[in-house]
């Protein structure tokens, strides 16, 4: 059976109308700041807007940010100029995203796709959960995703010093930009293209070149904060032989899962072996040297970190499921192939329509499966802290930045999570009370936070530390009105420090 035209357009506009609904609502969520990183950029665009430079001003003693690239905080700091409200800040990494879904569709066409094709991967990038949450909150994937496109449609178009220039404009946005930058250099070379190689190298290393440099001159001894978290977060300069076996293994299993997991939120045994299927066919079929050759050292970088890599894995989605369906269009029987697109299609949308009403009590649009923070909840603690703790007040916290955003006290976090310990190793000890104890006595903290921290994998053992502490007479409870047992703040006793 074919649809009518007139039928096809009713499907595409039932589908975008309710793409649109669910962008929207998350849009409009009050939360930021709940996933760590995006209070942390905001801390940092906050910061550039005021004029006080690349720092990160919610610790004690403030420090330059060398961890970060500088592009998204920069572009962030003209809408905090502009409003602080949660929805406008969001169109900035919403704004990215529409521009990156508008490139995609334009680079597929390049790549070979039909306008029918394009459309159909474009809508099932933007209808998935995890694309939904990144691009509604203040993460920096989606301009990354928006410069890496338009970087290889430049290279496919043969303008290399657009091309370079894009390329450079990602890698300071994510250093994850680095391998796009090799990926364009080779394809330039296989092409035996040798003058535009030249260009493209020139520009992106003055673009990327400052940066580098000026992070290793300023780079803060900070555990968490500073460059040097880089060093201990992959497999080539740390870990032992044995570790570093682990963290592989590990890793090429959670990258299979990724494409799944982020079109639908869920992860199971059937969908890695699915698409180790689905994936080694297509690449039997029919393979591209763009941006095959970019995915492939894309995806041996995020092997190598010791951190799960699905988040990391979200800008290259569109061009992943163009790897598959490049190759499954080719089957006879099209009807099949449709009606698996199809059903592919609505899968996310009816993922993120569950989520909705999970959205209206958390207050943001979570990224996987149900979430503990509850931000009205939240509030109610930074309206208690601003009202009753002394404005020279140092808090401890898993969510360091976003209470300094809220209540207008310094913050640290007091440790640095171990990515091997919490994801590979599962040991749980990335938190200890000798380390808090230590903290607070370095920080000269007052107040420690407690929140769920529901997403994050270093929570319980930073809720046992604290624990630990109040036990032995370091902390003391403090009585807020009207606040859920899972919400607490603890003074730090005088008498033992």
């Amino acid at each position: 059976m074919t649809l009518t035209r007139g039928a096809q357009r009713a499907i595409i506009a039932t589908f975008f109308a309710l793409l649109a609904l669910v962008y929207a609502f998350a849009l409009f969520a009050p939360a930021i700041g709940l996933f760590h990183d995006d209070a942390v950029y905001l801390v940092t665009a906050k910061s550039i807007a005021a004029g006080h430079g690349y720092t990160i001003e919610s610790l004690p003693h403030p420090i330059p940010q060398t961890k970060y690239p500088p592009l998204f905080p920069a572009v962030l700091a003209l809408f905090t100029l502009v409003s602080q409200q949660a929805w406008w800040l969001k169109l900035c990494p919403l704004a990215c995203a529409a521009g990156w879904l508008a490139l995609t569709h334009r680079l597929l066409l390049r790549l070979g796709a039909s306008r029918n094709d394009a459309l159909l991967l474009v809508g099932l990038t933007a209808a998935s959960p995890g694309i939904v949450y990144l691009s509604t909150s203040l993460m920096s994937e989606s301009l990354f995703a928006l410069l890496l496109t338009a970087a290889l449609l430049m290279l496919l178009e043969e303008r290399a010093l657009l091309a370079g220039t894009f390329a450079g404009l990602a890698t300071i946005t994510r250093t994850a930009g680095m391998p796009l930058i090799a990926a364009c250099i080779l394809t330039l070379l296989f092409r035996r293209r040798f003058r535009a190689a030249i260009v493209f190298t020139a520009i992106a290393m003055a673009i990327v070149a400052p940066w580098f440099g000026w992070s290793l001159a300023h780079a803060a001894r900070d555990a968490y904060y500073g460059s040097g978290n880089y060093a201990t977060s992959n497999i080539i300069t740390g870990l032992r032989a044995s570790e570093k076996l682990a963290v592989l293994g590990r890793n090429s299993i959670l990258l299979l899962a990724s494409p799944f997991s982020l079109l639908t939120g869920m992860t199971n045994l059937f969908s890695i072996i699915g698409t180790i299927v689905v994936f080694g066919g297509s690449l039997c079929v029919r393979r591209q040297l763009v941006p095959d050759l970019f995915i492939a050292l894309y995806c041996l970088m995020l092997l190598c970190w010791t951190w799960p890599p699905e988040r990391f894995v979200a800008p290259l989605l569109p061009l992943i499921l163009w790897m598959v369906w490049r190759a499954f269009r080719l089957i006879p029987i099209r009807e099949a192939v449709v009606a698996a697109a199809v059903v592919a299609a609505l899968l996310p949308l009816w993922t993120d329509g569950r989520r909705l009403t999970v959205t209206r009590q958390a207050g943001y649009f979570p990224p996987s499966g149900e979430v503990s923070d509850n931000w009205y909840e939240m509030r109610k603690l930074f309206t208690y802290i601003r009202a009753n703790v002394p404005d020279d007040s140092i808090l401890l916290a898993n969510l360091d930045p976003l209470f300094y955003l809220n209540t207008g006290r310094k913050a640290v976090r007091g440790f640095a999570p171990d990515g091997y310990a919490l994801f590979y190793a599962q040991r749980q000890e990335g938190v200890t009370p000798d380390r808090l104890s230590a903290a607070i006595v370095e920080n000269q903290v007052n107040y420690v936070v407690l929140t769920p921290d529901g997403d994050f994998a270093e929570s319980p053992s930073f809720h046992r530390s604290v624990a630990a502490l109040e036990r032995g007479g370091v902390l003391e409870p403090v009585s807020v009105p009207g606040l859920s047992k899972d919400y607490r703040l603890l003074r730090v006793t005088q008498a033992r420090f």
